[in-house]
């Protein structure tokens, strides 16, 4: 009973966080009165719980700083995020609700129940707000440095079209959509409606860094970024289970169609393996090098673009760096991977720190957030069969005839494209490896 009484205050202390500094609770077993602030206990022979009888559950003072981690304490709030993003790496990998979630929507639920049960200030803190800044600033230049735009058109073939295919629905279908969800979508979430409806678009053409990058460039409040987020992993949750269902059975593409070129899949492979085993290995050298261009980049993005366009031009600037300079970029590249991957992790547990002050977001933007993302989904879809069976037509073929090379619109490519374009890089991989394409 005593253990329920504690869990009682603490239940108050999340619905009322304002109240719960210097205030009073009382509770009375038979005619002992008990009370917290004076920290006099009951008499354990005379204890009836059936007696307790709650008098005022506004009055509380806890025995326990709520929240555990000072909103003030800036070292304190970044060592808890930090040990978020470590765990999420682990949890997201060796767990089955971890690998179903991904690390980095991990790394918001714990962030998000810690900022619920108290051990996080509810609302977020300013050590959060500095961490979420350099992570997402830093972590986009630094994930690019392993680009080569060179060798895409040579290493994705009929794949890139098909991607560029993927994207293409993904816009349209994102602008079908938005008319038919503006005004709910600004009742829901005011201005940051139309931020969070783009972010989404970007989001569905390469992944979760396109999210979090145009937020970020927007300026949309945390909990309208944690809303569109979450809400948006529902729907992942059916779209990828689907593209596994639709993927399964289907042959590898070297068994269907003829190389054109010298370059096969299995040489690709096999040199992509050496490019990776190729590239140098982290060292102090090598950390310090991918920093120094993933700062540079950020500095000349916020000195050109300003806040709303330092993103795109870091993210530019980058790129031009890995065509100018490819061995500098090449041997950075793995370290900077591994630092903007990391940085990735942080950003989303900042995400969902602010706890349950997040929950109304969620609640009032579900449904319109929800009606805009099947729209999205089912648009996106509908498009690329569309288009697959107009191009089989105007060959002569039948919709879900056997064909010896269908290019861009073979189902194998479309798939990975649509869920390389709805998830990113490792949902790709992923879907590609479970069928042993």
């Amino acid at each position: 009973s005593i253990v329920i009484f504690y869990l009682i205050n603490l239940g108050s202390a999340f619905t009322f966080p304002a109240k719960c500094k210097k205030v009073y609770r009382s509770f009375h077993y038979d005619e002992h009165e008990v009370t917290f602030g004076e920290r006099r206990l009951p008499d354990l022979h005379n204890f009836h719980p059936r007696s307790l009888t709650i008098l005022d559950a506004s009055f509380l003072e806890l025995p326990i700083p709520i929240p555990l981690i000072a909103e003030e304490s800036l070292w304190g709030n970044i060592a808890v995020l930090s040990a978020i993003a470590s765990a999420s790496h682990q949890i997201g990998q060796k767990t089955f609700i971890g690998r179903l979630l991904g690390p980095p929507v991990t790394a918001m639920a714990i962030a998000f129940i810690l900022g619920s049960i108290g051990i996080l200030n509810p609302g977020g803190s300013p050590g959060a707000k500095v961490v979420q800044l350099l992570s997402i600033q830093l972590a986009t230049p630094l994930l690019l440095l392993g680009v080569n735009i060179r060798e895409c058109r040579q290493r994705c073939g009929p794949l890139l079209a098909a991607f560029i295919l993927a994207a293409i629905s993904t816009i349209i279908a994102c602008l079908t959509a938005f008319p038919f969800c503006a005004n709910s979508l600004h009742k829901a979430l005011g201005a940051d409606g139309l931020k969070i409806a783009a972010a989404l678009m970007a989001k569905n053409i390469g992944g979760g860094l396109n999210y979090v990058a145009v937020c970020q460039s927007l300026n949309a409040s945390p909990n309208a970024v944690a809303a569109g987020l979450c809400v948006d992993n529902i729907f992942a949750l059916i779209y990828f289970p689907l593209t596994s269902a639709l993927a399964a059975g289907r042959p590898d593409i070297s068994d269907n169609i003829k190389t054109q070129s010298d370059h096969s899949p299995d040489m690709l492979v096999k040199g992509k393996a050496k490019e990776i085993e190729s590239r140098t290995p982290i060292n102090p050298e090598t950390i310090s090098a991918a920093l120094t261009v993933g700062a540079l980049a950020t500095w000349l993005g916020e000195t050109l673009g300003g806040q709303a366009g330092a993103l795109p031009i870091s993210t530019t600037l980058t790129i031009l760096f890995t065509v100018i300079c490819p061995r500098i970029s090449k041997c950075i590249s793995l370290s900077g991977e591994i630092l903007g991957t990391s940085l990735l992790y942080l950003f989303f547990a900042t995400a969902g720190a602010p706890g349950l002050s997040i929950a109304d977001s969620v609640r009032s933007a579900f449904l319109p957030l929800g009606v805009f993302l099947s729209l999205l989904y089912g648009v996106h879809g509908a498009i690329l069969f569309l288009v697959r069976s107009i191009v089989l037509l105007a060959r002569g073929k039948k919709v879900g005839e056997n064909a010896d090379d269908e290019g861009a619109v073979l189902p194998q490519r479309l798939l990975v494209a649509s869920s390389a374009a709805i998830g990113g890089p490792a949902t790709a991989c992923a879907l590609a490896k479970a069928n042993n394409w």
